[in-house]
C-alpha cells in the first residue's frame, strides 16, 4: 500500500513509520525539518516530500492511505492550536482532494477532544464531547474538519496518555520519580487510560485497514490506572522507594502560571502549562476501548509493567535518566 504520513518524525510518527515499513508498505513522509528526519534513522529511508501542511510539492497520485499525525500539542503563542491543528488540517485535506486512488484518511486525535470522564463511567465514542482545554477544543475542531472535508472515507483514533521509547513528555515525571518522589495534584485518586505507543500504532493500522469508514475509535488499555500506583510501579522499576507528595490545587495553579511565564520568556514549549493544568484539575480521564475490540478485534498486547520497563530502559540507554 502507498501511504502518506504527516508528523512522521514525531514520537508516535516514528513508531508508525517503522511498523508500516516492517509490514511492507511504501511510505512517503511530509517533512519540513531535515534534521529531525535524520535523527529518526529510518532503515530503509522512506520517500520524502518536503513542505508542511499548507504547502509542498504535489503529492504522488498513487497515494492510497493518509495517516495525519502532524499537530501542535504545546502552544507557544495564542492561536497556534487553531492555526496548525485546525487550519492546517483543512489545508491538507484540500491538497489531498486531487488524489484519484485515495481511499482512507486517518487522523490521530486525543481523549482531550472528548474531555474528562466521570468516576466509574468510561467515555464511549458516542458520548457528547466536552473538552476543557484549548488543546482539546482544537483537536475536536480538527476532527470536525476531517468529517466535513475529507475527500475519502475517514477514521479518527482518539488516544489517551501515550508513552513509550522516544516520548519526551513523560520524561520530567519519571525524573521526579527517579528522585524517590511521586507527586499527585490534590487528595483525590486520579484515574487515567493509557496506551503504549507500539500498541497505539497497531491499533491505528488496524483501524486504517478496516473496510468500514467514517468511524471514531478509542485505542486504550482495557484497564485504567490510578496515577499514584503508576508512579509507584515506575519507582520500583527504578529501584526507588516512592515518597508520596500531595500538591494542593492552588500550588498547582501557581506552578502553571510560572511555567507559562517561562514559556513566554524563553520561547520553549513545555508539557506543563496553564492549558495542561486545566486538564489536570479533573481527576478522571478514562475511555472505553470496547468498540475497537468488538468491531476490529483489536486488543493491546504489551502488559503495562513491560511497557514501563521498556520505556525506562530507553531513557537510561539514551542518557536521560
Amino acid at each position: 500500500m502507498n501511504i502518506l504520513v504527516t508528523g512522521g518524525t514525531g514520537f508516535v510518527g516514528r513508531h508508525l513509520v517503522q511498523a508500516l515499513q516492517a509490514e511492507g508498505h511504501r511510505v512517503l513522509l511530509l517533512v519540513r525539518d531535515d534534521q529531525r528526519l535524520a535523527a529518526c534513522r529510518f532503515d530503509p529511508p522512506p520517500a520524502v516530500v518536503r513542505g508542511d501542511l499548507f504547502a509542498s510539492a504535489p503529492f504522488p497520485p498513487g497515494i492510497e492511505t493518509v495517516f495525519h499525525l502532524a499537530a501542535v500539542t504545546k502552544e507557544l503563542g495564542a492561536g497556534e492550536f487553531e492555526r496548525i491543528n485546525v487550519a492546517g488540517t483543512r489545508a491538507l485535506l484540500e491538497r489531498l482532494r486531487p488524489l484519484p486512488g485515495l481511499h482512507r484518511v486517518l487522523l490521530l486525535s486525543s481523549l482531550a477532544a472528548a474531555g474528562p470522564s466521570r468516576a466509574g463511567v468510561p467515555l464511549q465514542e458516542s458520548d457528547p464531547a466536552a473538552p476543557v482545554s484549548r488543546y482539546g477544543r482544537s483537536k475536536l475542531a480538527q476532527e470536525r474538519e476531517l468529517a466535513e472535508r475529507s475527500p475519502a472515507p475517514w477514521t479518527i483514533v482518539r488516544a489517551p496518555i501515550v508513552f513509550g521509547p522516544g516520548d519526551m513528555d513523560m520524561l520530567d515525571m519519571f525524573r521526579i520519580v527517579g528522585r524517590g518522589i511521586t507527586p499527585r495534584l490534590g487528595r483525590m485518586e486520579r484515574w487515567y487510560s493509557l496506551i503504549y505507543v507500539k500498541d497505539l500504532v497497531r491499533g491505528m493500522i488496524a483501524a486504517a485497514c478496516h473496510p468500514s469508514g467514517n468511524e471514531t475509535f478509542y485505542v486504550a488499555n482495557p484497564q485504567p490506572v490510578e496515577w499514584q500506583e503508576l508512579m509507584a510501579q515506575a519507582a520500583r522499576l527504578l529501584g526507588k522507594r516512592a515518597l508520596k507528595i500531595t500538591v494542593p490545587a492552588v500550588a498547582g495553579w501557581l506552578m502553571a502560571e510560572l511555567a507559562e511565564l517561562r514559556i513566554r520568556a524563553f520561547g520553549r514549549r513545555a508539557i506543563f502549562n496553564r492549558d495542561k493544568f486545566a486538564e489536570m484539575r479533573h481527576p478522571f480521564w478514562v475511555c472505553s476501548a470496547a468498540k475497537i475490540g468488538s468491531q476490529l478485534h483489536f486488543q493491546p498486547r504489551v502488559p503495562l509493567i513491560t511497557a514501563l520497563e521498556e520505556t525506562l530502559t530507553w531513557y537510561r540507554a539514551s542518557g536521560l535518566l
